[in-house]
């Protein structure tokens, strides 16, 4: 399930009225269904922010809701090649999954799939 759509352009107006147009990177995150919708907010900005201030201009968010469910992650995929996009902001490597080997697999189809850099905000949750 994805969120909605992106709440600014793509595109910046500079000084002089020139557009500025930064490359794209599109968020994910795992929401477990205690989590406080504020807490959620809260980090989605937190991830605009670190996405502006690494050059990108952050779309949306996939969203996984589900404990085992992956097709967050598929629709993704599919949303990376068809923007031409080649990163992917996420909290925490926890968000892709819990287990390493599962991380890997999926830091591999992102690289492998879309060609896709991951951006990690912070090391753990």
């Amino acid at each position: 399930m994805t969120a909605g759509v992106a709440e600014r352009p793509a595109r910046d107006i500079a000084a002089e009225g020139e557009p500025i147009t930064r490359p794209l990177a599109y968020g994910y995150m795992r929401v477990p269904c205690d989590v406080p919708d504020d807490k959620v907010r809260r980090l989605e900005e937190a991830l605009r922010t670190f996405a502006a201030l690494k050059g990108f201009y952050l779309v949306t968010f996939f969203f996984e809701f589900s404990c085992g469910s992956h097709e967050a992650f598929q629709e993704l995929i599919i949303e990376l090649k068809r923007a031409d996009a080649h990163h992917v902001v996420i909290p925490s490597l926890r968000h892709l999954a819990r287990s390493i080997l599962l991380q890997n697999t999926m830091l591999g189809e992102l690289e492998f799939e879309a060609a896709a850099e991951v951006l990690v905000l912070r090391e753990s949750d």
